[in-house]
């Protein structure tokens, strides 16, 4: 089972690889502090929390779990090719459908106009994908099987 750094990390190579001209970072402890030193603008990728649905027993506690992924788009320009507008698109294409490990597919939830802050256009581009949490079971102090021996029955 994927932990939540290998799905958020899962998305960051993902976003990397599609939007190449742009730094891909982790969303910043201290957002105040944050300054985009990329020449065209950054994409922060961040985890806002999860919702747990209704538990399964089955020998082991089962629960379906929708994880909320959100990317920040921060970029110099607003409109026209490569402009903040133009990278909501790409970003909604690089992640609809997406397969996160141990995920299903990513869909698109909300977006929002964040404001312009310093010559920085902002956007927040919100996701969600679904997994199951399972409980981490405690092997039972069974006897090993070691020898097995056929027998035939007529």
């Amino acid at each position: 089972m994927a932990t939540t750094l290998q799905i958020l990390e899962s998305v960051v190579v993902r976003l990397q690889a599609r939007l190449p001209q742009l730094a891909v970072e982790y969303f910043p402890e201290r957002p105040a502090e944050y300054r985009v030193n990329h020449a065209v603008g950054a994409l922060l990728v961040s985890y806002p929390g999860s919702n747990f649905a209704e538990t399964v027993d089955v020998g082991c506690i089962a629960q379906p779990r929708t994880l909320k992924l959100s990317i920040t788009v921060m970029l110099r320009q607003l409109n026209g090719r490569g402009g903040a507008v133009d990278v909501l698109d790409v970003v909604r294409a690089a992640l609809i459908g997406f397969r996160p490990p141990d995920c299903r597919k990513t869909k698109a939830v909300s977006e929002k106009f964040l404001g312009q802050v310093g010559g920085i256009w902002q956007y927040a581009v919100d996701f969600s994908t679904e997994a199951m949490q399972v409980e981490d079971v405690e092997p039972d102090n069974l006897p090993v099987l070691t020898t097995v021996t056929y027998e035939e029955t007529p």
